[in-house]
This record gives C-alpha cells, sequence and structure tokens, in this order.
C-alpha cells in the first residue's frame, strides 16, 4: 500500500491482483448493463454516465447481487479489514460496515458531477476495473480547505512554478487530478469532495466499482 496526503487528507492506494478474481464476468456484467442504457442515472440531472446508484432494483437491468456478493465483497473485505487493523493509528477498536454503493461505467463525453459522501460515510473506495490513461480521465479530488480558490492569486509567483503533480503542492490548488492504474483501489474521505471529468476520445468505456465505509455505534456489530 502507498499513500498520499492531499489537502491534509490522506489517500491510500492498493494494488488488487487481477487474477484473485473474476474480473473478466464482472465487467461482462457491467457492460451489459451499460448497453442496455448509457444513460442510467437515477441519481442526479448535472451527470451524464451509467451508474448503478439508487437502482440497483430496476428490472430493466441484469441483477448485480451475484456479482456483487459473491465476487467483490470478498475481495473487497480483505483490503478493508486491513486498512482499519494494520494502516490507521487507532486509539482502540472501532465498529465499520461496508457496502457496494455504486458502479460507473463512462464512454466518451461522459462525466460526474462533484459530490462528498456525508453526512453518512467516513470512507470511500473506487476501484478500478478498466482504465487506460491515454484516453482516460481519473479522478478530481477537491481542496475542501475556503483557500483553494484563491491562493494562486495570493501568490502568483509560486502558483506558476509550483509542481502540479506532487501532492505534497496540493495545498496550492484547488482540485487535484489522481490519476489511478487499472486494477488499482484507492481509499480517501468521504469527506473529501470528488468528481469524474468528461472523457475525451475515449473508445472503450471507462469502469469502476465504489464503497462506501460507515463507522458504527458501539451497540452495533461489525460487517
Amino acid at each position: 500500500m502507498s499513500k498520499k496526503v492531499l489537502f491534509g487528507s490522506p489517500i491510500y492506494s492498493y494494488d488488487v491482483d487481477s487474477t484473485s478474481y473474476d474480473k473478466e464476468k464482472v465487467i461482462s456484467h457491467i457492460l451489459d448493463n451499460y448497453k442496455i442504457d448509457k444513460y442510467r442515472n437515477a441519481w442526479d440531472n448535472d451527470s451524464n454516465m451509467h451508474h448503478a446508484y439508487d437502482d440497483w432494483n430496476n428490472t430493466k437491468f441484469n441483477n448485480s447481487d451475484d456479482v456483487n456478493n459473491k465476487i467483490l465483497l470478498p475481495l473487497y473485505e480483505k483490503f478493508i479489514k486491513n486498512f482499519f487493523n494494520e494502516k490507521l493509528k487507532l486509539s482502540k477498536e472501532i465498529k465499520y460496515n461496508f457496502e457496494i454503493v455504486n458502479y460507473a461505467c463512462f464512454g466518451d463525453s461522459q462525466y460526474m458531477k462533484p459530490h462528498n459522501h456525508l453526512p453518512d460515510y467516513i470512507f470511500t473506495c473506487v476501484h478500478y476495473l478498466q482504465f487506460d490513461p491515454t484516453q482516460h480521465a481519473g479522478i478530481r479530488l477537491f481542496n475542501n480547505r475556503d483557500y483553494g480558490s484563491y491562493a494562486k492569486h495570493l501568490f502568483p509567483a509560486y502558483y506558476d512554478t509550483v509542481n502540479r503533480i506532487e501532492d505534497d503542492n496540493t495545498f496550492m490548488f484547488e482540485y487535484f487530478d489522481y490519476i489511478p492504474k487499472e486494477d488499482e483501489m484507492i481509499l480517501f474521505s468521504g469527506m473529501l469532495s470528488h468528481a469524474v471529468p468528461k472523457q475525451e476520445n475515449t473508445t472503450k468505456p471507462r469502469i469502476s466499482v465504489v464503497t462506501n465505509i460507515k463507522i458504527l455505534p458501539e451497540n452495533e456489530e461489525n460487517a
């Protein structure tokens, strides 16, 4: 696992072994639904994409339960347990659960609006099942601190010379475009606003799966 720190918010990254799960079946399932309707979007009127959020039970599409429960959730459980047990520096054990809340498929010119996962989810995981950095836009993460939008005006000489791809410098910028690798899973705070920029000249869909993590009260059971 590696870690970046953007705007004071850590971004954790895992490499998922593509041979450890039935990747072909998952992608085929998502693409079959994408072919039914490229603009499946029950979430908002501002984004242009195909995704399953708030629409899992739509009988127009192939049901995702088998793919999620039998293939993806057992895979993600290992990473999330490792994250809580090994990476977080907690003073005591906490209870949590996690669920696959979405898959997203973007073709040419498609995009997702900026949003966060408040108030329910403290962490978000995004697994990139199909991603080609030569033709796909990554994930755009926004600086939640107020000076992100005006730091360039306060210190223009520094802004014009600072290396924009180094995460240590992100405090100077309004947003940072993170470019993942295929089969990379990133984990970041659900409080961090993020978006998917418009895909340009895309010949194959960009596919990802989103899992959200919730902290539970002490009287509830772990996932």
